[in-house]
This record gives C-alpha cells, structure tokens and sequence, in this order.
C-alpha cells in the first residue's frame, strides 16, 4: 500500500512515515512537521481541540522556523533586520524594534513598489538622455563632415586665389619687363641715330682741320661756310636708382605679403584651434555647492589705470566706493573717463575660474560683468557694461536683477534679497553663470554663448557710496 501511494520527486515528503515516504497534503506550524493523509489523522486525534495551526504542505516550512527556537518566525526585528520568533523577543532581542511579519511584508512591499517605479523612471530618463546623446552623436558627426566640407573648400579656394595672383604677379612683372626693355631699346636707338649724326659731323669737322693745315686758306674759308652747327646735349632718359636690381622692390612687396599671411595663418590657426577644442558634444555641469564652486577659486586685482574718476580705491584696492568728489587720477588711454566702471587687471580664458564679490551701500545699482579689453573708453560713446557686444553684466538693484549683453536687458526674476554674488565662468565652454552665495548657491541667470577672446572681469556702479569689495575665497 505504501509503495503505490509514495509521493514524486517535486512533492513534500511526510515527516512520520518510515521508509518510502507518502505525499505530505499539510504542516503544523505548532509541531514544525508536515504530514501525509493517514499522519495528519493521527495528528488531530492526538491534539484534539488544541488549537493548532495547519497550512498546505510546502518546502519553505522550514525557511520559516526559528533555529534557536524550532518556533515559527512571525516577528521581524528592526533593529537587527532579520526574521525572529516570539521567544526571541524576551532573549536575544529584548528592547528592539519589532514590528509583526506581516506588517513589515506590506511595508517592505510598498517600499519595493516605490523603488520599482523610480527605477523605471530612471531607466526611461537614462534610455532618453543614451538617445539624446547619440542624436547628438550623428549631429555632430554631420556638422564635422560639413565642417570639413566647407573647409576644404576654404583651402581650396584660397590656394586658387594664391595661384592667381602668383600668376598676375608673373603676369605683371612679365609686361612691366617688356615695356621697360621697349622703352630703353627706344632710347637706345633713338641715342644711336644721333651718335651716328654726330660721327657724320665730326668726320667733317676733321676734314676741315686738314685744311686747315693745308696752305689753302681760300678752299678752307670756303669750306668753313658749311659748317655745321651744334646743340648742346641734353641726356633724354634717367637711369633708376639701381638699374640692376629694379624688381627689388616687387620682391619685397611679395615678401612681405607672404609674411603677413603667414602671421595672419599662424593667428587665424590659433584661433581655429581654440575653437575647435571648445566644440564638443557633452560638458560637464557647472558645480552645485560652494565647496565645489572654490575649487575653481581665482584671486582678482583691480585695474588702477581703468578707475573712472568717481571711483575711490580703499583696503589694498580690494574695494571700490562711488564717491560725489572726482579723484585726481593721471591721464591714462585705459582709463573710462565717462562711465563709472572699473577693470580688473586678469585675462581669463581656458578652464573654469570662479570669483565673489559682496556689494552694497547707496541706493543705486552694482554692475557685475566680463569684458573684452578693447571695449570703448573714452567719452559718451563708451557704453555701459553689457550695453555693446563686447561685454556681458548682471545688474543687481537690491532684490532686482537684469542681465545685460549686446544692449539687450533680460529680466532675472529672482526677488530675494542678497548682497554677495560668485561668478562662474567656464571660457572654452561659453559659460557665464551667477549666483547668490550660499551653502547650496542660488542661481540668478546663466547664460551660454561663444568668447572669441580672453576677458576681463569689471564691475560699474551707481549711486553716491555705493561700494563693491572682491572677497577672497579660501578652497578647501
């Protein structure tokens, strides 16, 4: 009989049977042992009305029992985060954090369900940028190729244009060099007709000398009647400076053609160059916290010799004071003599730097800007920072912002009050950013565009005793 009713290789085994064991059909989890159908009659004989608790038979019964204990494990422990029963409890976790299995399943449970959908969202936003990028990718290969197109076509049409006048300077030396040899030939031709004049004559004239000499003064008297008359000689051509050398100065002006293009090329390539480095696909972000910020920490001086005259100097030039009384600074070409601005002496270009300044004082406005050197200076037509193309100004009235470039104004929305501003400015990148400084660093504007050149940090300001101080940063 126990040999046809033996249970398969998949099915729980009967604990109680000896031998070939039965199908198990349930498990007491009070006696921790699952049973076939004659066991489990067996089972309920003997524990009749005792309340023992029977579930289907299956081979994690034992996952669920307590090795110390040999009780089932209905408790979880927080604290120790691991499965325990209630005897457990009064011993080895006495004072923890429990909480009931099944409770702690739901909110394990829950939690799971959050991190299953933030981690979808996270794949779908991770394949979204992976297919940004390689969008970006084809992109730019595209724009390469038709970098490459058009420079190559560049190249191309300049060596031809170098070819051309190669070819109209032979051109021109080739004419200039037959209408001279012409010219000269003429002049010597025309010389040597009169030469032979002349020889004509003299052989008269020597004729007549023989006379002369001949005791015949009636046949020389005669003769004299005849003689001929003479011009003095005036030279009908000048000779050039240097008659053997007189393409010199062709040669030289070619000379210096070359050499102006070639210094022109070895610029234009530095140029190309920087830019070409600049051009990428993706960047860095810009960093998020003041820490991060420091480390790209850039020590600023003032430009004495740009000071308007309003503008007084004071803490070892760390600072700059709009004042009423005009100071009397020498004449300088760098100077701004309508504006109240101020450079500062650094060229920045290349990797991020970063710089803060704490303004205040007065009730006008506090310009923060970057500037290429060659902005105007001089009169009202020097423009106000961010007023022209060559300059980029954050405008702070208090609580008010307004980013200036090309005479263009951009409202910065930003209604808190602050007073210290850092800047960060990462050249090759075409960034320019301000915040207000603070443990996290708020942003006020940034803005993306493409230097062509170093600039120079500078800074404008309005209103009697408005002052604005460079603040030394410490990287940590």
């Amino acid at each position: 009989m126990e040999e046809t009713a033996s249970s398969g290789s998949t099915d729980v085994k009967c604990d109680v049977c000896i031998g070939l064991k039965r199908k198990a059909e349930q498990a007491c989890l009070e006696c921790v042992s699952s049973y076939c159908e004659i066991h489990l009659d067996l089972h309920n004989t003997l524990h009749v009305g005792k309340r023992h608790r029977l579930v289907e038979a299956n081979e994690t019964l034992r996952e669920k029992i307590c090795p110390h204990h040999e009780k089932l494990q209905e408790v979880y422990c927080r604290t120790d985060q691991q499965c325990i029963c209630h005897l457990c409890i009064t011993d080895n976790h006495r004072g923890h954090d429990v909480i009931a299995l099944e409770k702690e399943v739901i909110d394990k449970q829950l939690k799971l369900g959050e991190l299953q959908r933030q981690t979808t969202d996270t794949i779908q936003a991770m394949e979204k940028d992976v297919q940004e990028l390689r969008q970006a990718v084809e992109v730019f290969r595209t724009s390469v190729q038709e970098a490459l197109k058009k420079s190559e076509g560049s190249f191309t049409g300049l060596i031809q244009s170098m070819k051309d006048n190669r070819r109209k300077v032979t051109e021109l030396i080739q004419g200039q060099t037959d209408a001279a040899e012409r010219q000269a030939e003429e002049f010597a031709e025309t010389l040597q007709q009169e030469i032979n004049k002349l020889k004509d004559i003299d052989d008269k004239l020597k004729y007549l000398e023989l006379l002369s000499h001949s005791n015949n003064d009636v046949r020389f008297l005669e003769n004299t009647m005849q003689m001929p008359s003479l011009n003095a000689y005036k030279k009908c051509f000048i000779l050039l400076e240097h008659p053997y050398c007189s393409f010199d100065r062709a040669t030289e002006a070619v000379a210096e053609l070359i050499t102006k293009l070639n210094i022109i090329s070895k610029w234009s390539l530095l140029t190309i160059s920087g830019r070409v480095k600049t051009t990428g696909i993706v960047t860095s972000p810009p960093p998020q916290t003041r820490q991060d910020f420091l480390q790209y920490a850039t020590k600023l001086t003032f430009n004495t010799n740009t000071a308007h005259t309003s503008l007084r100097l004071s803490d070892e030039d760390r600072k700059v004071t709009a004042s009423h009384l005009n100071k009397d600074y020498p004449e300088h070409t760098e100077r701004f003599d309508c504006r109240a601005q101020i450079l500062c002496n650094e060229a920045l270009k290349g990797s991020p730097h970063y710089w803060e300044v704490e303004f205040g004082g007065g009730g006008g406005w506090v310009c923060i800007a970057v500037s290429y050197k060659g902005i105007c200076r001089k009169g009202k037509r020097g423009p106000l920072f961010g007023r022209n193309s060559y300059s980029w100004g954050l405008r702070s009235y208090g609580s008010t912002s307004e980013f200036w470039h090309n005479n263009k104004m951009i409202d910065c929305k930003s209604q808190s009050w602050y007073s210290r501003i850092g800047v960060y400015l990462h050249h090759n990148a075409g960034i320019l950013a301000f915040y207000s400084v603070s443990d996290n660093m708020g942003l006020i504007y940034k803005t993306q565009t493409m230097f062509s050149e170093p600039v120079y940090p500078g800074f404008g300001m309005s209103g009697k005793g408005c002052y604005l101080r460079l603040c030394d940063q410490v990287k940590s």
